[in-house]
């Protein structure tokens, strides 16, 4: 058991996928998250909760369905996580202002290929009898 604990700490979050669908004042977004098993030994993710954050402690993005069904995730496997998200519009906005507005926040998708937003994911993955607490700072 302690061995599979050990192995669960190498599970990696991420963000595969954070688009910006429509900039107007109905903002429409896609979120792809990514789980990374970086250990020898599979996990069955039974159930995940991750929120985004903004680097402040402001909520952005609520996940807002449970994993439909256990997810096998195989040892050095990348998974894509079929999660649905609700954006918090105004913290999006007052977040891209802080970047220097849409027309940066583009420049910048089009030159590097990330909008150049810091967000925080917090939550919790659960493998079997163990919960992974996350707690990662990324930007998209």
């Amino acid at each position: 058991m302690f061995k599979k604990y050990r192995h669960a700490k190498r599970l990696k979050i991420g963000v595969s996928k954070f688009k910006l669908l429509n900039l107007s004042s109905q903002i429409k977004s896609k979120i792809v998250l990514t789980i990374g098993n970086f250990s020898p030994s599979a996990f069955n993710i039974n159930q995940i909760k991750v929120d985004i954050y903004t680097t402040n402690g402001q909520l952005l993005a609520q996940q807002i369905a449970p994993l439909s069904e256990s997810i096998v995730l195989n040892p050095n496997q990348n998974n894509k996580l079929p999660l649905a998200y609700q954006i918090n519009a105004p913290i999006l906005i007052s977040e891209i202002k802080k970047l220097g507005g849409v027309t940066n926040v583009l420049t910048s998708f089009l030159t590097t290929g990330k909008y150049g937003l810091p967000i925080q994911l917090k939550g919790f993955v659960s493998v079997g009898l163990i919960d992974i607490s996350i707690n990662q700072t990324i930007n998209v």
